[in-house]
């Protein structure tokens, strides 16, 4: 089971980066590809992705500085009056400095 999760995951991991397109048949029929090839003499259109690029870093920024941003950032977020943190849901967990629960 395990190993089939994987493979589902690394399979839809790739499929999300590659370029999507969408083009209808003689039918009227919608179809979605990463190849513009299928299409055949239908005209296809480029779909954009729906998630934004990654902020490029910044010339001169340091791991320790982003590093200091992010912990800040933690902190606003535990001040905040609407944060409440996660209850752990295993029952076997027991507070002792020696076992760790997730």
């Amino acid at each position: 089971m395990k190993p089939a999760l994987l493979i589902i995951l690394l399979l839809t991991a790739t499929a999300s980066q590659a370029q999507v397109y969408k083009w209808v048949d003689a039918k009227g029929v919608v179809h979605y590809t990463d190849n513009k090839f299928e299409a055949g003499d239908a005209p296809i259109t480029k779909l954009k992705p729906n998630t934004p690029p990654a902020k490029p870093v910044p010339e001169g920024v340091t791991w320790q500085e982003r590093d200091a941003e992010f912990s800040r950032l933690q902190q606003h977020k535990l001040m905040a009056p609407a944060y409440r943190p996660r209850q752990l849901q295993a029952s076997n967990c027991l507070p002792d400095a020696r076992t760790v629960c997730r």
